[in-house]
């Protein structure tokens, strides 16, 4: 057997071993996480079904003889393409940082007898499965959707799998070269410098995808708003884009057109093993010396009392009562010290500030008193989705991360519950300063009124209040002490169940504030009293719902950890 082999073997009897392990969790939480994800996969492709049908009923100018929805689809594609192009980029930077230089093996790989080419295309594998099971499981339906929709061949779904392996090796390629090279560097360069230049390549890719994609460029009547929706769309269509290859490949296959797009697929496949090629020379020059700078650095990594960033936020925080101010400056600290998670927040930040900056256009649709309630009960969503993606990328796994030491916490004169409920707190105001913030910049953007401003605000605090009690509750519920990579708790069977449970929980939130709303805007209501009454139950309802989501999780969280060994 080979080295190579005698790796990803080992690797895949672990994760055989994982696989095996499902049969000693809860039933309940299996059948949860199981169901959950067929409903999630059958309600996307029903909702990608619904949306090409529609498309492909629109029909352009009798000069031209084609379908509209064709042309759209086929923009759309792209669009995706590219889209999952630059997710997939950004992501496996951070992914292979925690699996080039963080994962615990590492330290015994680099001292075994392999080479450095060897190793890095062992770790480059593991890289391209933890970043891209996720597109893979949310595009099957969406190539599904388009190929009945289409009524393409058989060869068009086997073309969409083939085009899959070489298109998300590029971006993995490109994130662990660029890896590879910011460690090189980032041991001499100061925590505060690498904060700032993270900030200034999401204000550059902020002020980027405002100016290409903002809201005014689509305002207009709805002939206007297509013309230049297609336009928008058509920059996506650069035949220097590997996302165009992979796109423009798989709907020649869905056109019968195989030559062509035989040709594509060994386009994108020369450029995915020449990517691969970079990197992997890369690796052999810059992985060692970056590893062994940055634990280096790492051991040299002490300061004297008072100095530094994280020392001076001690004062910030002496209004609070000891043990509470102890373990808030703890989990600041821990969270400052790993580059993985407070990158993840910096983008996320600017995301929540590029859809904040794009609301309000100037569309005549917006004058409808539906179409406004619907948007209002849109933003209320997008607001909590973005909330929900902050608790289960970073809240979750605030309790697994204690790690070993977790029962260091245990000889403390402290209580599991002050633990736990400090988590519960830290994460339910900071997420609020953001969640409150874009949701009250959002509404002042749409213009909305006083009674719908309340019910998106209040959506919003309960939500913050909600999904934070299901992070910390489920993250006490199923912690992972063995791990420390937040990316692979968040993936596991526990963050699975938060994340659906999540999902389920905004749903209904959103969905109840919608019917009250859109009823009102149609003015169903046969009485001024029967809007308020029937108000006042959705709050009620909401209320409830938010309670039940932040105490029966803490509860169970809370016992479990009662009972647990350490």
């Amino acid at each position: 057997m080979t080295q190579m082999g005698a790796i990803l073997g080992t690797k895949l009897r672990i994760i055989r071993n994982q696989v095996a392990s499902v049969r000693d969790e809860s039933y309940l939480k299996v059948g949860v996480v199981s169901v959950a994800a067929v409903l999630l996969w059958i309600g996307a492709f029903v909702a990608f079904l619904w949306g090409f049908n529609t498309l492909q009923s629109f029909l352009l100018d009798v000069q031209t003889g084609a379908a509209l929805g064709d042309v759209v689809m086929a923009r759309l594609l792209s669009v995706f393409a590219l889209a999952m192009f630059f997710m997939l980029s950004f992501s496996n930077i951070l992914i292979a940082y925690s699996t080039l230089y963080r994962a615990r093996e590492v330290a015994y790989l680099v001292q075994a007898p392999v080479p450095y080419r060897i190793f890095f295309l062992t770790r480059f594998a593991e890289c391209i499965w933890f970043s891209s099971w996720a597109t893979a499981f949310l595009g099957s339906p969406l190539m599904l959707a388009y190929g009945l929709t289409t009524n393409a061949s058989p060869v068009f779904y086997l073309a969409s799998m083939a085009f899959y392996v070489p298109y998300v090796t590029i971006p993995a390629a490109i994130g662990c070269c660029v890896t590879m090279v910011l460690v090189s560097i980032f041991p001499k360069m100061p925590r505060g410098g690498l904060v700032g230049a993270a900030g200034i390549s999401v204000l550059f890719l902020f002020l980027f995808a405002r100016n290409q994609f903002s809201a005014d460029r689509l305002a207009g009547n709805a002939s206007d708003q297509i013309a230049n929706a297609v336009s928008v769309m058509s920059q996506t269509q650069s035949s220097l884009l590997p996302s165009y290859w992979a796109a423009h490949g798989v709907l020649l296959s869905a056109q019968s057109r195989y030559g062509e797009s035989l040709f594509y697929f060994l386009l994108l496949l020369s450029n995915a093993l020449m990517a691969l090629l970079i990197a992997t020379v890369i690796a052999e020059r810059l992985f060692y010396r970056g590893w062994s700078d940055l634990m280096g650095n790492e051991s040299r990594g002490t300061r004297e009392a008072g100095r530094g960033i994280l020392s001076r936020i001690d004062g910030l925080f002496r209004p609070l009562r000891e043990p509470t101010r102890s373990l808030v400056i703890k989990d600041i600290k821990l969270f400052w010290r790993d580059p993985t998670q407070w990158s993840q927040f910096v983008l996320f930040f600017g995301i929540m500030a590029l859809y904040v900056a794009n609301l309000g256009n100037t569309s005549s649709t917006l004058d409808r008193p539906d179409f406004r309630a619907f948007v209002i009960c849109l933003n209320i969503g997008a607001c909590t989705l973005i909330l929900a993606t902050l608790t289960s990328r970073f809240v979750f796994p605030m309790v697994s991360l204690e790690g070993r030491r977790f029962w260091v916490l245990g000889l403390a004169p402290i209580t599991l519950r002050q633990i736990v409920w400090q988590k519960f707190a830290l994460s339910a105001i900071t997420c609020a300063v953001f969640s409150l913030g874009v949701a009250v910049l959002s509404c002042i953007k749409l213009e909305v009124a006083p009674m719908p401003f309340f019910q998106s605000v209040y959506s919003v605090v309960l939500a913050t209040l909600g999904l934070s009690g299901l992070a910390v509750g489920l993250g006490s519920l199923y912690p992972n002490f063995e791990e420390d990579n937040p990316a692979r708790i968040v993936s596991g069977m526990g963050g699975t169940l938060n994340f659906l449970l999540s999902m389920g929980y905004i749903a209904i939130l959103v969905g109840v504030q919608t019917v009250v709303m859109l009823v009102e805007a149609l003015d169903l209501y046969t009485t001024d009293r029967a809007y308020w009454m029937w108000l006042s139950v959705a709050l009620a309802f909401v209320t409830v719902l938010s309670a039940v989501a932040v105490f029966i999780p803490m509860r169970l969280g809370l016992r479990n950890l009662a009972k647990a060994e350490y």
